[in-house]
Order: C-alpha cells, then structure tokens, then sequence
C-alpha cells in the first residue's frame, strides 16, 4: 500500500503516445467515364485546401498503480525509437542522454547522438536532430538531451522522454521552435490544433496533430479562453465554476488544465480536504490523499464543471479509482489530490477527466476545448 500511496502523490506521473498515420479512403459513385477527371480534379483540389493532420494512436498501461497511455517517436538517423510521454506543459520534446548516468537513464533507452548522422549540438543540452512521429519525420528539430533526472517519482514511469506540445514561447527565447510549428513549418501539419481522445476499459486513445477527429466526439466543443501572462505560459483556461454536489472546489476566478499525463484531479490542499471530507474520505497515510469505503461509491454526488457556458458531468465512478487487491480485496481512493503551494482557485484535470471529455488545444485561437468523448 505504501508504493501505491507515493505514486499517487506524484505529478510528475508521465504518459505516452504511439503514433500511425490514419487511412482516409473517399467513396465516389459510379458516373460516367467522361465525368470522372472534373470529379477526380474537385477532389483532389479539395484534399488540398484541407489542412494536412497526422494522428497517433495511444496505448494504455497499467504500472505501479498508476495509468499510462505509452508510445513511440524515433530521434536521429537512422532512427532511434523512443518511448515518450504527451505532455503539453513543456515547449520542447526531450529524451535520456548517452551521457546521463542517473538510474532513471541507464534503466530506459538513451539516445546517443553519435550514431546518428543528422545530429547537430545548439548548446549545452540542446540538440537539434531529425524527429519522426507516426511516419511523418521533422528535420533539424530542436530538443533536450536529460543528463540527469531529478524527480524521483520519474523512475515510477515506463515511458523513456517527453513528446512536447506546450507553448513555444519560452523555447522561441532560446532560440528554438517547438515540434509543433517545425511540423507546421516544414508542412508536415496545416495549422497548430491538436485533440486528445481517451478511451475508457482497455481502450487506448489518440492524438490528432494539425487538426481534430470528429468521430473521436459525440457532441458540439464547448471552447473556453487560454488564460496567458508571460509569467505563466500554459494551456490553462477560465471556467466558471466547479463543485461536487453542494461542496464547491472554486466558485470564481476559476482556472483549469487539462492534462493527460496525471490521472488525477490535483488541487490545493484546502480544496482537496474540503471535497475528500463532504464524499467520507479517510487519511491513508499521504497528504492530500484520500481513501474511500468502496460500498458508498454509488451513492456520491456528481462532479460538475460550469465550462464555456456548458456543464461537464462526472459520476463517482469516473472520477474515483478502485484498484483489486490480493485475496479479491478492493481499495478505493479519490481522485481528488491535493498538493501543497497550490492555488485555490486552479484545479489540474487529469486522464480520468479526460476519459470522459474528448479536449482540443488550439493555439492559432488561444483556446481549449471540450466534448462528450465517442
């Protein structure tokens, strides 16, 4: 119980992506022969005004407790594969060095930039290299090489790096362009949109770069404004409210952000105990984390989220974790975690909320959005 209590406390818990290029088949009627060149044309003129979009499938784990959606991308040439994380906090896309020495690095695959033939050193940890993901390959793109790893929780997670699709502000100051605008650049993508969809059970899920899976969505995007400061450079977005039942998690000047490399529902330590108290949760042990007797599930209030004029609903079952034990045992938690030096009125929505909800991100536009997931 102790490892299972210190991995839910963990915010540095990484998912991945793999990545496939998706197969699009158009289905003409029969016409006549003479027709068919104007059609084929119209066609094709259309398949060239629509913004080019790669999509990548996502594999779901199960590992120490914790939920990953894991992948690959291949860095150098020839390529060599890694597992990575979709994380859209940071700016650039990073992976372990041949250099690092840590026990995080030796136990995952490290790139070695002298088998590679397109490697070239910006400075220090920066390197730029060619890039591939779901077929798609980025030239000359910039990225970190990790010589040592300073989360301890890291050595928790299966994945080897990061595949970054946060701002590129901060990396622009650097000197370097984000994966994101080098795919736009180099017209591997028509514009900076990207979708994440979840699946529930063993489904995995998918990213969609450059554009949006409809078919991923069973409703309209509810789009909420990216709130930006240059102190604080994220996808984080104003919604209006949200509670469970009549407990209210932040009533005003409310901020989220969904992310899908975290489970859980993380908030300030006030905020967490207040929602963790009203649903009869119980100390285990590690701050801002909540047990809950497994026979009342059914009969707890429902998570809401006032987003874009839109209520997002969740049940207790979507928003709790129930993990089998030796002997047939259950032991359920909350998925409301809170951690320490949080703000009030900010709520991080992890993958269990993003099971649920189908989310956009949309940098030409400055804004997320949100949708029943298909």
């Amino acid at each position: 119980m102790l490892r299972l209590v210190s991995v839910l406390a963990c915010l540095g818990a990484l998912e991945a992506a793999v990545v496939a290029v998706p197969h699009v088949q158009v289905n003409v009627p029969h016409v006549p022969a003479p027709v068919r060149p104007v059609i084929g044309a119209v066609l094709e003129q259309r398949k060239a005004a629509e913004p080019a979009t790669v999509s990548l499938p996502l594999t779901k784990v199960e590992a120490d407790g914790q939920r990953y959606f894991l992948g690959e991308m291949s860095v150098g040439t020839p390529g060599q594969a890694m597992t990575v994380a979709v994380d859209i906090t940071f700016p650039l896309s990073y992976v372990p060095s041949i250099n690092c020495s840590d026990p995080f690095c030796t136990d995952h695959t490290q790139y070695d930039s002298a088998a590679s033939s397109t490697y070239e050193n910006v400075s220090g940890v920066l390197s730029k290299d060619s890039i591939s993901v779901a077929g798609a390959t980025v030239s000359g793109q910039a990225f970190g090489e990790a010589t040592a790893v300073w989360n301890s929780y890291a050595l928790r997670a299966p994945n080897d790096g990061v595949l970054a699709l946060g701002f590129g502000f901060s990396a622009s100051q650097e000197g370097a362009t984000t994966i994101m605008g080098s795919m736009i650049e180099q017209g591997l993508i028509g514009q900076w949109l990207a979708g994440i969809w979840l699946g529930r059970g063993d489904a995995g899920g998918e990213l969609t770069l450059g554009g949006l899976n409809d078919d991923r969505r069973s409703s309209e995007l509810a789009w909420a404004p990216v709130t930006f400061n240059e102190e604080h450079q994220s996808w984080m977005v104003s919604v209006e409210s949200l509670a469970v039942g009549e407990t209210s998690i932040c009533s005003e000047n409310c901020f989220v952000t969904a992310l899908s490399t975290t489970p859980y529902f993380f908030m300030s330590m006030d905020a967490a105990k207040a929602v963790n108290d009203a649903l009869g949760g119980f100390d285990i042990g590690a701050p801002g984390v909540a047990g809950l007797d497994c026979s009342t599930l059914y009969t707890l209030p429902t998570l809401q989220i006032e987003a874009a004029g839109r209520t997002l609903e969740m049940s207790p079952l979507e928003y709790t974790y129930i993990y089998t034990l030796g002997g047939g045992v259950q032991m359920c938690l909350s998925g409301f975690v809170g951690l320490p030096d949080f703000d009030d009125n900010v709520t991080v929505l992890g993958s269990l909320f993003m099971q649920k909800f189908y989310t956009a991100y949309d940098m030409d536009n400055m804004r997320v959005g949100f949708a029943d997931s298909a």
